[in-house]
């Protein structure tokens, strides 16, 4: 965790990520892919006109990294766990919003254009700042530009009705690299889970608690997989931090008859 703290201090959500990815792929070579970012940027510098103007540029490598690249999304398998993995992302040029948006902005930067990743709710962001300051948002998934009004439209979609009638300036902040993580390990968990590799999705949980220590629904997700790994005693504990810090949520209820459930069972097989 030492070199992934260090990464999260640096900004450097590249080889952050590939860390992380680490944490569930011992044997990864990190260097490895850090030089296949470099090989793609040189591939995608050859598509760029350097007489051109800057946007005339950044859309040059819009196009070279959607068309002769070939990055994209998977509509047929979106939730697929191997898309939250960076370095199979860069393997197979297919990944979620998240992770697209990671090695395009690792290739951008190093071709010299102001790009950053968007911690947007329900649909993950590309940010391009210009020289003069101009903002041109873009979707990972696709490379193309997504206006304000519709920009608005997806932010109400996903919170809902507020009694704020615009959106918050503040939701197209640039994501942290922490806030990449906890999106990716979010992601990763919801997969996990999904294809029921619970020890998998124990791990993600585990590394979201790092992060977010005092959540309590993370100690829930936690209680409820450690159940699924039949360790239902020790589950108990993050079961009664939930209920204790969230007692009004639905779930709590349901999660005290579940412990007593087993209390039950105990004392059956004990008698």
């Amino acid at each position: 965790m030492k070199a992934l703290n260090h990464a999260i201090n640096e900004n450097n959500s590249l080889l952050a990520s590939l860390l992380l990815t680490q944490q569930f792929e011992n044997d990864i070579d990190i260097l490895k892919y850090t030089d296949q970012i470099d090989i793609l940027a040189k591939k995608v510098a050859n598509q760029i006109d350097v007489e051109a103007s800057e946007l005339e540029r950044f859309q040059q490598l819009i196009d070279g990294f959607y068309t002769e690249l070939a990055f994209s999304g998977d509509e047929n398998d979106f939730f697929n766990s191997r898309y939250s993995l960076i370095d199979k992302v860069i393997d197979y040029h297919t990944g979620i919003p998240v992770t697209i948006s990671i090695v395009f902005s690792a290739i951008a930067n190093q071709l010299g254009f102001n790009v950053a990743g968007v911690n947007f709710p329900g649909h993950f962001l590309i940010r391009f700042q210009t020289r003069d300051k101009r903002l041109r948002f873009i979707d990972p998934l696709n490379g193309n530009t997504i206006k304000w009004q519709e920009l608005e439209a997806l932010y109400f979609s996903i919170v809902g009705e507020t009694e704020d009638e615009e959106m918050p300036s503040d939701a197209l902040n640039i994501a942290t690299t922490e806030e990449i993580l906890v999106r990716l390990l979010h992601n990763l968990k919801a997969s996990y889970i999904r294809e029921e590799n619970y020890q998998m999705a124990l791990r993600a949980v585990e590394l979201l608690i790092e992060f977010c220590p005092a959540d309590p629904y993370e100690r829930r997700d936690r209680g409820f997989l450690l159940y699924q790994l039949e360790c239902p005693q020790v589950a108990k504990a993050d079961y009664q931090f939930f209920i204790e810090h969230c007692p009004q949520d639905p779930s709590a209820q349901i999660l005290k008859l579940q412990m007593r459930n087993w209390d039950n069972a105990v004392n059956i097989i004990l008698h």
